[in-house]
């Protein structure tokens, strides 16, 4: 640094020396000193370094509290405002970092009263202590002191000269300003395990120095903390303090941990005579509650006993357990009726305990006979022709006698046969037909007349395509005629459709028939229908009509399954010509068309096809035609057949025609 000015010659401490010891200053040190330094001050910019050393010209004086003399440099400094003056020196020699008996080598004096003492190096709370670099060879210190806004004087002091220099600088540096509290938000938590919160902090003031917060849990067992972030443990409480850096301000924020319950249910069921139980148990900290489930008391039957009806007996079970409550069937337990529970005798129902119980319980009830009063018939006269028959229904009381059998029997079995109750004519006369009960106690009767039967002979002559037939019913013993019909030829056959396009689905047009007269004909009693081939297939398929019942001969039918269109994807110009690109079809495609023209209807003298196999890329190229000219485009799909065993080729529609025009 280059300094103002240089006051002082070699002889001024010499003469100064010499005047304080006259004026007595051995005697009273303080007030012979009177700042007699004052105007050998040189000013010193904040934030720039000095560079000097203690030489034998400098100035020579006594120090505040010492009658010994000593070298000073003074340096004038202003504060701009309040705040913090930081001190750096650095040296060859330790000699100004050092504190001996002549006192501090570093002062800070007030410039209102230059003898007022701000800062020693030494003595004071900020005192700066000597280090020392080894690989710079350097002892160097520094601290920090807080003063007002003003001017103030720098002293560097040495009993005597030294030729190592000092390297000097003084900067200002804004004041420390220290927390004044902390809130958190939320200022507390209640949490589950496993859960995360976040703890929002505020300092104050917000112009604080250092706004850093330290994080705390009074209890990480139950939950942590770090950089405000909270995570629940285990159950119970804590405490989350957050700290100022110098841990003279806190907040806390109380944490508690609490178990949302997940529970998982289990049950013990109750039998007969032992109670059972059903618990609730939280999967994650394992808190338990039962409910008591009181054992199976009793189990009965609405009814025990029944008379024979020839129904099924389902008596109703009403179960109950010690505590008197009934129990519900289907919840608590099932019933299970034996099959035959209407047949005479003792019978087993079973109920199976389920849900909250457990067991297997059985109870009887029995079934008894009842006795046949009487039987009668609802007819008790007949007439019937041979080889006709009718049932006579047979009723015994009273209706729920448990032996209601009959059996059956006839005076005449030549003219008349009875078997369960149907009686049948076998020739004609007159025949007693009785029913008796099974214990043979009781019997009815029915008088039977058998007269005439017809026995016909059917002739049938089948109509063809080409001629009508008939149909002759005629009674061999009388001759009566029952039937007899003109059959018209066949006429139209028809098929509901004729062509289709592949869709992969099987294609099965319906026929129909119709004679002569125009009545149609009825599929499987007249005729009945066959396909060929895979009829998903494009192809030309056979529909086989084969006649039958009142008809005879076979007629057959064709129809077209065609390839699916394709359309053109884009077509692209190119010189003298261009590249079509299309969409491929998958399947039921041998190969593809390509037709293009100058005329928009495609004119067949204006037209050109061009074949293109299916193994080939979906896109063709046409070259050589005329240049700058439109063209229409369009394509269209074919497969090779075979028909009658020739080779054919069927087309698919042709695309929507699309526009071209060659380049040069």
């Amino acid at each position: 640094m280059e300094f103002k000015e240089r006051i002082g010659r070699k002889i001024t401490p010499m003469l100064l020396a010499v005047s304080l010891v006259m004026s007595g200053i051995f005697i009273f040190p303080t007030a012979a000193h009177a700042a007699g330094w004052l105007g050998h001050e040189w000013t010193l910019s904040l934030g720039t370094t000095v560079t000097d050393s203690i030489k034998s010209g400098d100035y020579r004086g006594m120090t505040e509290e010492s009658s010994r003399l000593v070298y000073w440099h003074v340096y004038k400094f202003t504060m701009p405002k309040k705040g913090l003056l930081n001190i750096y020196v650095e040296s060859l020699s330790d000699a100004y970092l050092s504190y001996g008996y002549y006192e501090d080598s570093l002062v800070v004096f007030s410039s209102s009263s230059p003898d007022d003492v701000v800062w020693r190096s030494r003595r004071n709370l900020n005192a700066i202590k000597s280090n020392y670099s080894a690989s710079r060879a350097m002892y160097y210190g520094s601290t920090e002191i807080a003063l007002e806004h003003g001017e103030y004087y720098f002293a560097v002091r040495q009993y005597r000269t030294n030729d190592s220099p000092y390297y000097l600088t003084l900067s200002y540096k804004e004041p420390i300003v220290n927390v004044t509290s902390i809130s958190l938000s939320p200022s507390s938590l209640t949490m589950e395990i496993g859960e995360q919160n976040t703890l929002i902090p505020t300092v104050l003031p917000n112009n604080a120095t250092d706004k850093t917060v330290l994080w705390k849990s009074t209890d990480p067992a139950v939950a942590t903390v770090e950089n405000g972030e909270v995570k629940a443990l285990s159950l119970g409480n804590t405490s989350i303090v957050a700290s100022s850096a110098d841990g003279e301000i806190t907040a806390v924020c109380p944490v508690t941990v609490k178990c949302v319950h997940t529970y998982a249910n289990s049950t013990v069921p109750a039998t007969m005579g032992s109670d059972g139980y059903t618990a609730r148990t939280c999967t994650k900290c394992g808190a338990e509650t039962k409910n008591w489930i009181s054992a199976i008391a009793d189990v009965e039957l609405s009814e025990t006993s029944y008379l024979y009806d020839g129904v099924q007996h389902k008596p109703e079970v009403t179960v109950r357990d010690e505590d008197g409550n009934a129990l519900e069937a289907g919840r608590d337990y099932t019933v299970s009726y034996p099959a035959n529970s209407h047949h005479i005798g003792t019978h087993t129902v079973t109920i199976d305990f389920i849900g909250n119980y457990e067991g297997v319980v059985s109870r009887t009830f029995t079934v008894s006979p009842v006795s046949v009063d009487s039987v009668s018939l609802d007819l008790s006269n007949l007439t019937l022709k041979t080889g006709t028959q009718q049932t006579i229904k047979a009723t015994v009381l009273p209706a729920n006698a448990t032996e209601k059998g009959i059996s059956w029997t006839s005076s005449n079995p030549a003219v008349a046969v009875v078997e369960n109750g149907a009686v049948k004519g076998v020739s004609a006369g007159t025949a007693t037909i009785t029913a008796i009960t099974v214990d043979g106690k009781r019997t009815a009767s029915c008088e039977v007349t058998v007269i005439c039967s017809h026995t016909y002979h059917v002739a049938l002559t089948p109509a063809t395509r080409n001629s009508n037939g008939s149909l002759l019913e005629e009674c061999t013993k009388c001759g009566d005629v029952k039937r007899n019909l003109r059959i018209y030829a066949v006429g139209a056959i028809s098929l509901s459709k004729t062509s289709y396009i592949y869709s992969g689905k099987t294609r099965t047009p319906s026929v129909t028939v119709k004679d002569v007269s125009g009545k149609t004909l009825r599929k499987g009693t007249d005729y009945q229908v066959s396909y060929t081939g895979n009829r998903k297939d494009v192809g030309v398929h056979t529909v086989t009509v084969k006649f039958k019942g009142n008809y005879k001969g076979s007629a057959t039918k064709k129809y077209t399954i065609y390839p699916k269109s394709t359309k053109i994807a884009r077509i692209v110009p190119k010189k003298r010509g261009f590249t079509v690109v299309w969409e491929k079809q998958a399947a039921q495609t041998t190969g593809y068309e390509i037709a293009y023209s100058t005329d928009r209807k495609f004119r067949k003298r204006d037209t050109r096809i061009v074949s293109v196999n299916k193994n080939r890329v979906g896109k063709k190229t046409i070259s050589k035609l005329r240049r700058k000219q439109k063209y229409y485009v369009r394509i269209r799909a074919y497969k090779n057949v075979k028909v009658n065993g020739v080779g054919t080729k069927l087309y698919s529609s042709w695309s929507k025609a699309k526009t071209v025009t060659t380049k040069k």
